[in-house]
């Protein structure tokens, strides 16, 4: 699998064909001022996360877990800048770097002990690559990355209090997981991903499996894929047995 990266100075790079795809919009159409973070400001600041980062990354600079948590959430702040900045110059060409830039970055915090609050992003990254792909290799392997991601989540947004947002990255992480499991046709990492979905999603559960179990029921899967998503689904049942 190609699409992500977890070397910072490949994942600075994307950030930086971003910025100046950006900069270069800017200067034609001079639509972005530099009042507060413009697009000039916002690359010096990346230059500045990324400097810190590769000297993380190559044991020059050390943070603590809560120093760590604040420069992710910085970091993502960042890209949620240059996300907003491509949008209001209606740069296109850019999305799919962006989405390979969100979760490679995330993947790459949480293998240094960073703890997120930010997955908007991440969640979209990882749901787009998720539908791009067809190898069932690839989808175990996507899957076992949301799912570094889901469990470096902080306390809030694992404890999703609020479910009014359908779109809330959380569920969309957490449904997109147990997505390129079911389809990677991989028993054993079914039942993982499926034991923590439900505690992740309790009340999505069952549309889940039901959805899951009508996708299987059109295709030739082996006999213990489906007697996985059998199992789960009658423990997860769509109405409560009479």
């Amino acid at each position: 699998m190609n699409k992500l990266t977890f070397q910072i100075n490949d994942i600075s790079d994307l950030a930086l064909q971003v910025m100046k795809a950006v900069i270069d919009k800017n200067e034609e159409t001079q639509k972005l001022t530099e009042d507060g973070l413009g697009p000039l400001a916002l690359a010096s600041a990346l230059s500045d996360f990324f400097q810190i980062s590769s000297a993380l990354e190559n044991g020059a600079q050390t943070l603590d877990p809560e120093q760590m948590a604040e420069f992710g959430d910085y970091g993502m702040d960042l890209l949620d800048r240059l996300a907003y900045q491509c949008r209001q110059l209606d740069i296109l060409d850019q999305r799919e770097t962006l989405w390979r830039i969100y979760p490679s970055l995330a993947v790459w915090l949480v293998r240094r002990d960073a703890v997120l609050d930010n997955l908007e992003g991440a969640a979209d990254g990882f749901a787009w690559l998720v539908n791009g792909l067809s190898d069932k290799d690839e989808l175990a392997e996507t899957c076992m990355l949301m799912d570094e991601v889901l469990e470096a989540a902080s306390e809030k947004i694992m404890l999703d209090e609020d479910r009014s947002n359908a779109w809330r990255p959380w569920r969309v992480l957490s449904l997109n997981s147990g997505i390129a499991a079911t389809r990677s046709l991989d028993p054993e990492l079914m039942e993982r991903i499926f034991d923590k979905l439900g505690r992740r999603l309790p009340y999505d559960m069952a549309g889940f499996l039901a959805d899951g179990k009508r996708q299987i029921a059109t295709q030739t899967v082996p006999d213990e894929v489906s007697a996985v998503m059998e199992r789960y689904a009658e423990k997860w049942p769509t109405s409560p047995p009479h």
